[in-house]
This record gives structure tokens, C-alpha cells and sequence, in this order.
């Protein structure tokens, strides 16, 4: 008894290790925050009006244009402050009225097709006889030299025909959702060969030599079949303008033509394309708008989604839905009256899909940047993608340090299940904690892993804290971006409302917590790994530098 008593005593006095304090969570708003997010719904009237009403929002074309204008209105009408918009330097507004493309030989057909974007209409219909004249670099210009004039021009070989292996539409079961969690182990960054602009000068220097020769317009058919198209174009900086009109066709049309081409069989097009350009402003805008937080100058939490789109549809996965999130999150914090300690940032970014330009200019003019140049060699205007992984040193702005959090959705329309923590072990536990009354709802993971493509990348890039929520892909890759069928037809209203209020939440506890959300060290220049050449540079579908996931 009495040794017991010793024993005890020396215990007692014992120094006890230090606890971490488990990260805390606010139920109280949560259940607020759920109440609006369920009950008074206005996620999907935001929607409706983005995709129904406005349509199209190509950036700098009027659509575009309207959206900006709109979404500015409505933070205010939500009670946001500094509902404004911000103005970056990006090239010609385009828009499309009509096309009309028919096989007049050997029969005659009625063809599935869109305009390239920001080629020139054809001023009335052009007809010609097609040739097709693969062109992979500039030494097979001299094949085709004589041979194209008043030629309707095809730029590949027929697709090759593939049998899809997955579903269409998919929800990640456990398996995915675990393969996911599994971080790979990152080689040793590439120093990038600059691909992309390889790719985009040629496509110039292609159509300005078939222009020359005489050719009177260029098709190309859609990478997937069943009849999608995309028609995305890059060649939107004044003075760019393609030389001649530009149409993608369906895969099963183009391939028609291409198989009577090589038989030799004579084949001919009319096409009529009604297209306008905008020169009165040459600029791109994204949207902003704050709940204020607390002091004379408060740190920051942002949240946001690219608002522009193709224009080939109504932009409703891609990126209606993110933004319509961002706003009803904005929405339902004002709703419930929150006053955060931190203010918080909503962005409705503008050029995403041609580059990520809107955010990129709004972290430089506010957070941080990195040279023009990439080893003494001037980074192309097109390509500011490639600075922002490979150009240093990185350059502090005045609000570097107030920047807490970035929160960006734009993978489709799924529900969110859960969150990339791009390779910071700190914040594993604070965001299981938070994710965690939200385990119901289907988010509950929480990965180290990085993801790419979307606008939180020039935040990462600048190391600031930038994430994207993993979200249930459903049919968006397989047959939803950018295509002709991305409409509200295939947005979800459940899961549009899940991801709001899992984004409000995220938003009031980086906003509340005691301490900003911990960093990884500032990206200083790696060791690169030997360089390795692409020869690839196809000119049937220029990947997209912004569209990696």
C-alpha cells in the first residue's frame, strides 16, 4: 500500500508531454450553415440564369461580359462589400451566330460542326473541293505546295477508333477514394520544353501558309466521338487572328471525308460560318466580392471558380456549377450573419480556360510573382502557365503574408468528397477535423496529394496555401468538357447544395481560427531532371495547358 502510494506520488510529479490541442469546430455554425445551404436553396436559380438566361461566356465576348456584370450585381444584392471588377490584359471578343456545313459531293449530307473560336466567318458560304494534308511540321509544307488553292483543308487522319473500357458516368466508391489517398512519390521536376507554344506556332504558320496557297478554310475533327464537339480555339491576341475560317466536325462525320479522300473519291464542302469579332475592349474581368473581416486590415481566405466558358454549349459543368457554389456560399455566410475575424475573398475568375490568366494576373497584382523570363529566354504572353512552375526567384507582394487559405471547385458538378492537401502534412489533421460532420454528406477524405488544372495552381505556385475539393467525376471527362452537351440538363441539385455549405464551412473556420493556416516553405529552384524531347505536336487537338486533371 504504502509503495503504491510512492509510486503514485512520483507520478504525479512527473513532467507530462505536451498535447496538441485538437483542432476546434464550430457545430453551432455548421448547423446554421446547413439550415440555409438546405432550406432557402439558391444555388440552382444561380445556375439556371448563368447557363439559361446568359449562356456562353467566352472570355471577352459579350456573354462573358454579361455574366461579369451580373454576378457583381448579385454579391451585392447578397450584401457583400467591394462587389467590383478587376481587368487584365487578355485579346479580341468572338462570338458565333450560325454555321452550316453539307457534303455537296459525293452526295449530298448535312455535316455535325462547329467554328474553331476565334476564327474568321466565312462571309457568306465558300465551297471547295477537300484535300487532306496532314501537316506535322514545317518541312511538309513543300508536299502540298501548288496543290490548295480554293481547297477546303483537312488537318488530320481519321481518329483512331478506340472501345471505351470505363462507364460513362461514374461516383467514387472506397476503392478510388483510398487510391487516391495514396501519395506518389514526385520525381524530379521537368524543366518543360515549352510544347505548348511549339504547338500554337505552328498551327499559325500552317494556316498562314495555307492561306497563301489559296486554301479557303481548315477543318479538324473532335478528339471523342457520339457526335461532341468542342471548337476550342487560342489564337485570341490581337493581331493573331487566323487567316482562314476554322471548323471542327463531329469524329464520325470527319472520318467519312477522310475515307472518300483516300479512295480518291471526290468529295466537296459548302460551309457557311456567321462570326463576329470585338475590338472595343480587349481586356478580360474577373469578379470580386468580400465579407469583410475584423480590424483595419485583416488576413485573407478566398474562394473561387473560373465564371468563363467555351461557347459551344452553356458552360454548366464547366463552370457554371463552381461558380454558382462560390456564390450560394457567399450567399448563405451573409444569410446567417457571419462576422469572420478574417475577410473573406469570393473570385469569379475570367480566361481560365484559355490559360488561367484571370487568376495568375490577381495573385501577381496581389500576392507574389516570378519573372518574365525562364533562364534569360522571354516567357511567351501565351504560356504564363509554364513561368509560374519554372521561372525564379519569387517576388513577395504586399498581401503575401495575409493570404491564409485558397479554396477553388471547378471539376464538374459532382458532390465534394473530399480535399487535395498539396503535399502539406500540416494541414491533414485541421482539415480531417473540419470535413468530419460532413462524413453524412460523403466527404471524408482528406489526401496529400496534389491536383492540377484548375485556378488554385498560381497560387501553389507562388506557396501560398491553394486546394481543390475532390468531387465525384459523374460523366464530366467522359463526355461533358468541353463539349456541345454541357448544359443544366446534367448539373445535380443535391449535390450542388452538399458543396456549398462543405464550402461555407471550409471558408468560416479558415476565417476563424486562431492562428493562419500553416505553410510549406516558399518554392525556391529545384534540381530539374534531364531534359526529354516531344516530338508531338499534332495539330488536331492542341492539349490545353489548363486542363491537366
Amino acid at each position: 500500500m504504502k509503495l503504491s502510494n510512492l509510486m503514485l506520488g512520483a507520478l504525479l510529479v512527473l513532467p507530462l508531454a505536451p498535447l496538441q490541442a485538437e483542432e476546434p469546430v464550430d457545430y453551432e455554425m455548421i448547423n446554421k450553415i446547413i439550415d440555409e445551404g438546405f432550406n432557402r436553396s439558391q444555388v440552382m436559380e444561380t445556375l439556371y440564369h448563368l447557363t439559361d438566361v446568359i449562356g456562353p461566356r467566352l472570355t471577352n465576348s459579350p456573354g462573358m461580359r454579361e455574366a461579369a456584370d451580373w454576378t457583381r450585381s448579385e454579391f451585392e444584392t447578397y450584401g457583400l462589400k467591394n462587389a467590383k471588377l478587376e481587368y487584365f490584359p487578355f485579346g479580341r471578343g468572338w462570338s458565333y451566330d450560325a454555321i452550316t456545313v453539307h457534303m455537296t459531293s459525293p452526295r449530298r449530307k448535312q455535316l455535325n460542326a462547329m467554328p474553331i473560336a476565334w476564327h474568321p466567318g466565312t462571309d457568306g458560304p465558300v465551297e471547295g473541293e477537300v484535300i487532306l494534308a496532314v501537316i506535322e511540321d514545317k518541312d511538309d509544307f513543300e508536299k502540298y505546295a501548288g496543290k490548295l488553292d480554293g481547297k477546303i483543308v483537312l488537318l488530320s487522319k481519321a481518329r483512331e477508333q478506340d472501345e471505351p473500357e470505363a462507364p460513362v458516368f461514374t461516383r467514387l466508391d472506397d476503392e478510388q477514394l483510398a487510391d487516391i489517398e495514396i501519395l506518389p512519390i514526385p520525381d524530379a521536376p521537368s524543366r518543360g520544353n515549352g510544347e505548348w507554344t511549339k504547338k500554337l506556332s505552328l498551327f499559325k504558320e500552317t494556316l498562314a501558309f495555307l492561306a497563301e496557297q489559296g486554301a479557303v478554310a481548315v477543318a479538324r475533327p473532335h478528339y471523342r466521338d457520339t457526335g461532341l464537339l468542342g471548337g476550342t480555339g487560342y489564337l485570341f491576341r490581337a493581331g493573331a487572328t487566323p487567316a482562314l475560317p476554322g471548323i471542327e466536325m463531329a469524329s464520325e462525320d470527319y472520318d467519312r471525308l477522310v475515307r472518300l479522300a483516300r479512295r480518291d473519291e471526290p468529295v466537296a464542302l459548302s460551309i457557311d460560318v456567321r462570326a463576329q469579332f470585338y475590338d472595343e475592349n480587349h481586356d478580360g474581368q474577373n469578379v470580386l466580392a468580400e465579407l469583410p473581416g475584423r480590424g483595419s486590415r485583416p488576413e485573407i481566405v478566398m474562394a473561387g471558380a473560373h465564371l468563363d466558358s467555351w461557347f459551344m454549349a452553356d458552360g454548366a459543368v464547366d463552370n457554371a456549377a463552381g461558380s454558382a457554389v462560390v456564390m450560394e456560399a457567399a450567399r448563405i455566410l451573409s444569410a446567417i450573419g457571419a462576422r469572420p475575424k478574417r475577410t473573406i475573398r469570393f473570385a469569379l475568375w475570367d480566361g481560365e480556360e484559355q490559360g488561367l490568366f484571370g487568376s495568375i494576373h490577381h495573385v501577381k497584382a496581389h500576392f507574389a510573382s516570378r519573372p518574365d523570363t525562364i533562364d534569360g529566354k522571354p516567357v511567351a504572353p501565351d504560356d504564363e502557365w509554364t513561368a509560374l512552375r519554372h521561372a525564379w526567384p519569387i517576388k513577395k507582394g504586399r498581401d503575401f503574408e495575409r493570404l491564409s487559405a485558397y479554396f477553388n471547385l471547378d471539376n464538374g458538378s459532382g458532390r465534394i468528397r473530399g480535399i487535395y492537401g498539396e503535399g502539406n502534412p500540416a494541414l491533414q489533421p485541421i482539415f480531417e477535423r473540419w470535413i468530419e460532420p460532413f462524413h453524412e454528406f460523403g466527404a471524408e477524405t482528406v489526401v496529400l496529394r496534389s491536383t492540377s488544372g484548375t485556378d488554385h495552381m498560381p497560387f501553389q505556385a507562388m506557396g501560398l496555401p491553394g486546394f481543390q475539393f475532390i468531387q465525384d467525376p459523374l460523366d464530366y471527362a467522359s463526355r461533358l468538357h468541353h463539349t456541345n452537351i454541357d448544359t443544366a440538363s446534367h448539373v445535380y441539385e443535391k449535390d450542388l447544395k452538399q458543396a456549398a455549405i462543405i464550402m461555407a464551412s471550409f471558408l468560416w473556420h479558415a476565417a476563424n481560427r486562431d492562428e493562419r493556416l500553416p505553410r510549406m516553405p516558399l518554392p525556391t529552384r529545384p534540381n530539374y531532371a534531364e531534359k526529354k524531347k516531344d516530338d508531338n505536336l499534332s495539330l488536331i487537338h492542341i492539349s490545353e495547358p489548363t486542363r491537366l486533371q
